[in-house]
């Protein structure tokens, strides 16, 4: 994986292109035993919100946010360019259609929000959150944490086209944050908070209910839901052990299994 020469910061926050540079034991995206509790955290917090989404639906009280799909078209800018132009060069199509839902799930759920976001920087962040499992990549999954590769693949690419370094620091670091299960905005700011609500969103539907069925159906009938386990790669032991897709994976697996085993009958019931 390609590095930059910036020195690891010991307490960067998990998931940071910062944070991916440590070394030693934790290297290569591996979280700590803490950093484990804070991702079953985040995820219990994105449980809860669904829980009050559905609970709010089922009584009448949430109001769906919905536009005019034209109007959450990232701006025309070369930095919007360079990023749509690189990701359409690595990414096959499933992936593309997942980064765009991903965006356009994150635009809606922040327009429910009345959120104000840099719809450059989310764009950028989104359509390129997964760039670490597209091809021409040079690190493998169990290799290291993809999405700590992809945040310095994209890094890398925006600062070979001069972009300005505040704007790419803040896309590379929304996409190295997106798999913690939840990002807070007052610490991460919007568009790294809305990546990781978008993405959620597409993968797990977690929020869908903030956003007008009838806008869902479109971005659907433009962008449809393929095998998303396979184009993220959601393979048992396909990611580096103790890595945040490793462990979400492993958390995943436990859960089908508790579940299936929950529904046998037991000897004497």
């Amino acid at each position: 994986m390609e590095a930059f020469c910036e020195r690891p910061e010991k307490d960067a926050f998990m998931g940071t292109v910062q944070w991916g540079k440590r070394t030693g034991r934790f290297s290569r995206g591996r979280l700590t035993r803490p950093e484990k509790v804070k991702v079953l955290v985040n995820l219990a917090r994105m449980a809860a919100f669904e829980i009050k989404d559905v609970t709010m639906a089922q009584l009448g009280l949430i109001n769906a946010y919905g536009t005019d799909l034209e109007g959450l078209q990232p701006p025309d800018t070369a930095l919007v360019r360079d990023a749509f132009d690189f990701a359409d060069d690595v990414q096959n199509v499933e992936l593309m259609r997942h980064s765009w839902r991903t965006y356009y799930w994150a635009m809606l759920i922040g327009g429910h929000q009345n959120i104000a976001v840099d719809r450059e920087v989310l764009f950028a962040a989104a359509i390129l959150h997964d760039v670490g499992l597209a091809k021409g990549r040079s690190s493998e999954p169990r290799e290291c944490c993809f999405v700590v590769y992809g945040a310095e693949r994209c890094k890398h690419h925006l600062v070979s086209k001069g972009h300005d370094r505040a704007k790419i620091g803040r896309i590379s670091d929304a996409i190295g944050l997106h798999l913690n299960g939840y990002v807070s905005s007052r610490v991460h700011g919007s568009e790294a908070h809305l990546l990781s609500r978008g993405a959620m969103c597409d993968v797990f539907g977690m929020g869908r209910r903030r956003i007008e069925k009838s806008i869902r159906r479109q971005i659907l009938r433009e962008h449809p839901v393929g095998d998303l386990r396979s184009e993220l790669e959601i393979w048992p032991g396909h990611h580096l052990e103790g890595t945040r897709g490793d462990f979400l994976i492993r958390l995943g697996n436990r859960s089908k299994q508790a579940s299936n085993n929950a529904s046998v009958p037991q000897a004497g019931e």
